[in-house]
């Protein structure tokens, strides 16, 4: 059964799994977005016999995130969403969810959990602000990832800053943002990588995977392990020479309403 999350929702989750991507997700969204929020829900996914938690379930707006295990009931995870009003989900591509109508895109989960050497430090590192970010973001959109609109992406991304649910770092060309990397989640143990950019004027100068080395670092040593959700077949000789490890799978469902 799927029940509403209580007040041990994160020592749940934590005790279901240390190292996952997706409940790192679920842990920052909940640490960032109080359950007392109209746009938010969360849930834990109870075996019917045992009592025993199998799962997580979160939802921001329509998007949901689906925190899996070898035990959960996918066949009730799939009737569940099938009826939540859900507009995308994403899991582990480890799990087939039956979700009739939906289409999906997928691709490789990597993970760094041992820190970069000689990280170039003679590049001027800086927190950029969220509209430099996201002006950097929009030049650097692709087939594979479409920017959300700038009133929502600022409204997020601020305050998840409030909460130390996200991090940005970025290079500069004099007073120019070229490159840029944050973390779209964080707990205690884990840090998802998002939104890495190069402007494209500056490529092939190293400015992407030295600011990628320098945010990895900084969480490495906070005793994080960094994730990032590659597209499929985008940027895979990039990550591959910087050392990441591919750890799974992702697929992220959509549903045309």
């Amino acid at each position: 059964m799927i029940v509403t999350a209580n007040e041990n929702y994160i020592n749940v989750i934590m005790n279901l799994s240390a190292e996952d991507p997706f409940a790192c997700r679920i842990i920052s969204q909940y640490n960032s977005y109080d359950s007392s929020l109209a746009f938010v829900d969360y849930w834990t996914i109870i075996d019917d016999k045992t009592d025993e938690c199998t799962g997580a379930i979160s939802r921001c707006g329509t998007s949901f995130i689906l925190f899996l295990t070898d035990k959960t009931n996918l066949e009730e995870v799939s009737s569940f969403m099938r009826v939540a009003g859900a507009s995308s989900a994403i899991c582990s591509g480890d799990f087939n969810l039956n979700l009739y109508g939906s289409k999906s895109v997928s691709g490789v989960i990597l993970k760094k959990s041992e820190p970069f050497q000689n990280v170039d430090e003679s590049i001027n590192f800086d927190v950029p602000d969220i509209k430099e970010v996201y002006n950097l973001i929009v030049s650097c959109a692709d087939e594979n990832f479409v920017p959300p609109p700038f009133d929502d992406f600022y409204v997020d991304v601020n305050h998840k800053l409030r909460h130390n649910a996200t991090r940005m770092y970025g290079v500069y060309d004099g007073t120019k943002l070229v490159a840029m990397a944050m973390t779209v989640a964080e707990s205690s143990n884990g840090a998802v990588l998002g939104a890495v950019s190069c402007h494209p004027d500056y490529r092939k100068h190293g400015y992407g995977s030295t600011v990628v080395k320098y945010i990895s670092n900084r969480l490495v040593a906070e005793n994080k392990t960094v994730y990032l959700h590659r597209a499929k077949n985008a940027n895979q000789s990039f990550y591959n020479n910087l050392g990441f490890e591919q750890c799974g799978i992702w697929c992220e469902y959509y549903f045309e309403r």
